[in-house]
């Protein structure tokens, strides 16, 4: 049976642990007053909203929302804790744009209002209701609605929900659909949802605050977070004191302190310059804390029951929404959140160190790790034999041969620890590793053993990228290289830069994460004028319409017993060069120093040009780079794991 709504739905992992299905403590002892309930289907939402965890084409497998994953558990069971709950003071049903969802939350709420003693609330898809509906969720006893816009403008609300990402919801259709629910549920009693940091102005969103606020509807206010494989992946949070400005803009319009029209805003930027009260009243309600904790549905003593902990942010300093009353040393921290210019951000690079081979510094060792494994699916076998490798990079890797002895493998090693594995070995005649006989393989570990799979072939064809497209893998890797490499190094006679195009089109087409490699050293750009970088270029610029989860720059390692084991190496004068126009041309990709690059004295400048450029990350770095990172300031993190899958 389908484990899908009406009969199962998710729970955040907060509901869960307060529901006792999952064990854990909340930082500082937070409760969570309401449950929400998210509608679950296997065929997820037929929405695409840019920022959200849960949009069609979300490249990422386990989809998160609003920050932490959600887990399905049947409502009988969930029915049975509620009655019991000594906390939980509202459940809310979240729809989904589905076509089923309309029905099973009518069938939810019922259940919800007769078998339960919490009160109920329904976050609705207006692109799927109407009127009727919303008078069949009153009868049925919800007491609250509320009514996601999310943006702050019609137009950030086409470009990021409706056509501009192919999505089907429409401004117009939502306020109406939020004029109807206050006509039957009564004001106060429906809260629209906004979102603080999707490009809008602080006075768009003030704007906006105030025409929900006259309509009689609360605000519930929301600060960006980005999802991991959304369109937004890449988008900053909004500045923390951008984010407590906003904030208090957004209480004293809620409870009439100020209106829209006395604030005043810089006419360059749209921040707030005054926010329109009283010095004295806006001092009070700072001290009060309530500004900063969340908004979300009220109960009958006004309390706020949807309090949703740490839902924007980790727990820590920088919390975005206190989910209980802000102590003195917390309005005391906010107070400097507000009134502080803005920290410059610090720069920040990670060292990956996946325990394909050993490292070991005085900074950092892998030794006895298993975190991150290579694997070849071909053994030391390769059809190719490329002149740079001749199979030899095959040997440093696990073989499994067979889908059978893959699952052995991976179950073993994470059951010792290990969390995710680079999937290669050698290729056919076509440039092809061949993954589609390991493709239902591939899908079991990821599902079942939660590990992050890459997989790193040099050319993907249509029935390969057919067979990955649903096994939830994390990162396709594909070489991004000329016809001269790839016929006179790679012995692909026949095969040319369009079928490396056609790649990373088919990568695209089937939703797959894109990591490509672009590999240096192995052309003509090895000893071709020290300033010409038209060449490289060139392959940069294939990757531009594309939508990558992270682009990794590697070099000619040169092999012993290899045809290229004497090779000079990349002029320094072109990678500086390179690097400084990939970091132009990609300025929200991360980019990243790969494994591959000749050992020594290059080495070392080599990295030190990718911390001036800006790369986020930097495998197997040399001692010295460390060093000169730390010197430099850096905020500094190592991960054993591939460069490409990080975040």
């Amino acid at each position: 049976m389908k484990q899908e709504s009406p009969t199962f739905v998710k729970i955040s992992l907060a509901a869960a642990m307060t529901l006792g299905f999952r064990t854990g403590r909340f930082w500082r002892d937070a409760k969570m007053t309401c449950v929400n309930l998210l509608l679950h289907y296997e065929d997820g939402c037929r929405a695409n909203c840019a920022y959200c965890g849960l949009s069609r084409s979300r490249t990422a497998f386990e989809k998160t929302f609003i920050r932490v994953p959600w887990h399905v558990h049947a409502m009988d069971d969930i029915i049975a804790r509620l009655k019991k709950s000594k906390t939980a003071r509202r459940t809310c049903i979240s729809m989904l744009t589905h076509p089923r969802a309309s029905d099973d939350t009518l069938t939810l709420a019922g259940r919800l209002v007769h078998e339960t003693p919490q009160s109920v609330s329904v976050l609705i898809s207006p692109t799927i209701t109407d009127e009727t509906f919303l008078r069949e969720l009153r009868a049925a006893g919800v007491e609250k609605i509320g009514v996601a816009i999310d943006t702050a403008t019609p137009e950030l609300f086409d470009r990021l929900r409706g056509g501009g990402v192919q999505g089907p919801h429409r401004w117009d259709v939502y306020w109406s659909r939020l004029a109807q629910a206050l006509e039957i549920f009564g004001k106060q009693n429906v809260g629209v949802h906004f979102i603080c940091g999707l490009g809008e102005t602080e006075q768009e969103l003030v704007r906006i605050f105030q025409r929900a606020g006259d309509a009689g509807c609360p605000n519930h206010l929301f600060s960006f977070y980005p999802e991991q494989g959304s369109i937004m992946e890449y988008n900053p949070q909004p500045p923390l004191n951008a984010y407590r400005r906003i904030q208090i803009a957004c209480h004293l319009v809620d409870e009439g302190y100020s209106h829209y029209d006395n604030f005043e805003f810089d006419e360059n930027t749209g921040c707030i310059t005054n926010f329109g009260a009283p010095q004295n009243v806006l001092n009070r309600l700072i001290d009060s804390g309530a500004p900063f904790m969340t908004r979300g549905c009220k109960g009958c003593t006004g309390r706020v029951d949807c309090n949703r902990p740490f839902g924007n942010s980790p727990p820590g300093e920088e919390l975005r929404n206190y989910p209980f009353e802000p102590t003195g040393e917390d309005i005391a921290l906010i107070r400097t959140q507000i009134f502080s210019a803005p920290r410059p951000a610090k720069r920040a690079v990670t060292f990956s160190i996946p325990n394909t081979k050993y490292y070991h510094t005085d900074a950092y060792s892998n030794r006895g790790g298993n975190s991150f494994l290579g694997v070849s699916i071909t053994g030391r076998e390769c059809h190719l034999l490329c002149d740079h490798c001749k199979a030899k990079l095959l040997e440093r890797m696990i073989a499994t041969p067979t889908p059978e002895s893959l699952w052995k493998m991976a179950s073993e090693a994470a059951g010792h620890g290990t969390k995710g594995m680079l999937i290669s070995g050698g290729c056919d005649s076509n440039g092809i590793v061949p993954l589609i006989p390991f493709a239902q393989t591939l899908s079991r570990i990821r599902k079942e053993l939660s590990l992050r799979l890459a997989v790193h072939t040099k050319l993907v064809n249509r029935p390969l990228a057919e067979a990955l497209a649903p096994t939830g893998i994390d990162a396709v890797m594909v070489d991004v290289v000329d016809t001269d490499v790839l016929q006179r190094v790679y012995h692909l006679t026949g095969k040319t830069l369009e079928d490396v195009r056609g790649s990373l089109d088919l990568l695209k087409e089937y939703h797959l994460p894109a990591a490509p490699h672009i590999i240096l050293g192995l052309g003509n750009g090895a000893t071709g004028c020290e300033d010409d970088i038209e060449h490289e270029l060139e392959l940069i610029n294939l990757l531009r319409v594309h939508r990558l989860k992270s682009l990794v720059l590697v070099f000619l390692m040169p092999l012993p017993k290899t045809p290229l084991a004497h090779a000079e190496p990349f002029p320094l004068r072109k990678v500086n060069r390179l690097f400084a126009e990939t970091r132009r041309l990609f300025p929200e990709t991360p980019i990243h120093l790969g494994c591959a690059r000749p050992a020594g004295a290059y080495q070392i400048k080599v990295e030190i040009l990718a911390l001036k450029h800006g790369f986020e990350g930097i495998a197997f770095p040399s001692e010295e780079v460390v060093a000169i990172a730390r010197k430099r300031h850096f905020a500094i993190r190592f991960e054993e794991t591939c460069c490409a899958l990080i975040e």
